[in-house]
């Protein structure tokens, strides 16, 4: 070998302990990284092994309410409002209370609301679950980012509970219930000899030119739970309202829809 040569050796194999050294440490990081994933899934296996609580059930209730403006109470400005009140009931796995199944903590958050349309403006409430079916639109209970339930795990505070604010039963025995109202979803109707008399529920669709398989928002949100042993569980769940389906339309008054929860939304613990 020639001193030329020899100029140029000690770069090149420089270069290429560098390049071994680079892809040696990429195959440990990918290996570290493969490794990690696999504990964290066969953790969320184990954590998840048991179903400790489970969505059993949830019933939808959607109709509409008319309200009239006009000072005259002559049916000249009707607001027109649809609402949709949601009832979800949890399992908590067993005929027995424990530690393991019983509610300490219970809250709702990461709401998302997907109308599809341009028509009046969708919000979420807290419902008081004896009002279910009633329209009610009450300012102090929106949903703003965040619902928190107070928990009730005796016959005293069941006696002294307020239903107006969101209380929700240790052994899972009441559900979750919400009510969605798109309010002002049609103003300044005018009830006239040629439409006839104003329906105050789901009816008064029948008399307005709105197509109902365009009104079906979708709600989604995420259900936290915490037990008394401080282990954690979510469930993110989403609820289709439809206001007209196979089986019936909101045309008719109102449009009750029960839908069967196991093994279609899941808990799973945290930690």
């Amino acid at each position: 070998m020639n001193l030329k040569n020899k100029k140029y050796l000690l770069p090149i194999l420089c270069v290429i302990i560098l390049a071994l050294c680079y892809i040696d440490i990429r195959i440990l990081i990918r290996n570290i990284a493969e490794n990690r994933y696999s504990n964290e899934l066969t953790q969320i296996y184990e954590l998840n092994e048991e179903q400790v609580f489970k969505i059993s059930k949830i019933i939808k209730y959607s109709s509409a309410e008319a309200i009239d403006n006009s000072e005259e109470q002559n049916l000249q400005d009707v607001s027109i409002h649809q609402y949709s009140d949601i009832a979800i009931f949890l399992d908590n796995s067993g005929e027995e209370l424990t530690e393991k199944n019983t509610i300490k903590e219970l809250y709702l958050d990461d709401f998302n609301i997907d109308v599809g349309y341009k028509y009046g403006t969708p919000m979420l409430y807290y419902k008081n679950p004896l009002e279910i079916s009633k329209f009610r639109m009450i300012e102090e209970n929106k949903i703003q980012d965040k619902l928190e339930y107070e928990i009730i795990s005796t016959n005293e505070e069941n006696n002294s509970s307020n239903y107006d604010k969101p209380v929700f039963f240790a052994d899972c025995s009441n559900p979750i219930t919400l009510s969605f109202i798109d309010k002002d979803i049609i103003t300044n109707y005018q009830v006239t000899k040629e439409n006839g008399l104003v329906a105050f529920d789901g009816r008064i669709f029948d008399m307005i030119d709105l197509n109902l398989k365009e009104l079906s928002p979708k709600i989604s949100f995420s259900v936290h739970i915490k037990n008394y042993l401080d282990e954690e569980y979510i469930c993110n769940a989403s609820v289709n309202l439809p206001l007209e389906t196979d089986d019936g339309s909101v045309k008719s008054g109102y449009i009750i829809q029960i839908s069967d929860g196991i093994g279609y939304y899941r808990f799973f613990r945290e930690k």
